[in-house]
């Protein structure tokens, strides 16, 4: 199963609560009509301190497999439906697709009102990809699963096609659920995650590249 990152931002002529009601209340039941999704959650970015990602929120798509894609870009629920809709809410010269595999290390179920944080990274150079991403399931993982207050955690690794041609932009995604902001604000400050597993993340990640934000989800196609 394949599960895709859209990272979107709101048109400058919409403001934020305009454009999460829009994204929420029209955009997702168009893109519920496109049969080859197994599942499909918006994750919309909340207020928080010191959030260094650009955008306002995260489309997430799950497919079968690769020529998956194929059936989506073939769909005139998609091509006439849910593509003709983006210009409508997203600024489209800020986007960004990743497309990945979920390695699930905390398999919880977040409680309603639950917050999710996610961090697009990149190894560092001297790290290969393959070393890397070793790195990121073998020693990273297991110290941030070790976390107190995390109810679900799972690194999206960017897939094997994506590095056919060129190097993407990022080599996956970190997701932590926790219960709300309040959460979130004591995971940051808590040894465990600020000495333990943030010093570690330094170790393979290229700092310069990190972003995050934190948003809470909306399951449209569960």
């Amino acid at each position: 199963m394949l599960h895709v990152f859209y990272f979107i931002r709101r048109r400058a002529s919409l403001g934020e609560a305009e454009f999460h009601r829009y994204w929420k209340d029209v955009h997702g039941p168009i893109v519920k009509r496109i049969a080859a999704l197994k599942r499909y959650v918006q994750l919309h970015r909340v207020p928080f301190p010191n959030q260094n990602s650009p955008y306002d929120g995260a489309a997430e798509v799950w497919l079968e497999n690769e020529a998956a894609f194929g059936d989506v870009l073939a769909d005139p629920a998609y091509r006439d439906g849910a593509l003709a809709d983006e210009p409508n809410f997203i600024d489209m010269s800020c986007t960004e697709w990743l497309t990945t595999e979920d390695h699930v290390f905390i398999d919880g179920a977040p409680p309603p009102g639950a917050v999710k944080m996610v961090f697009p990274l990149k190894r560092q150079r001297h790290y290969s990809r393959a070393d890397g991403q070793r790195y990121w399931l073998d020693v990273h993982g297991p110290i941030v699963a070790a976390v107190p207050g995390l109810r679900r955690y799972v690194q999206s690794h960017t897939i094997d096609a994506a590095y056919r041609f060129a190097e993407p932009r990022w080599d996956g995604v970190a997701q932590l659920w926790l219960d709300d902001v309040a959460a979130v604000e004591r995971m940051l400050v808590d040894p465990a995650f600020k000495d333990v597993a943030w010093a570690d993340t330094v170790k393979f990640v290229d700092m310069t590249t990190i972003e995050s934000f934190v948003g809470e989800e909306v399951v449209v196609i569960p």
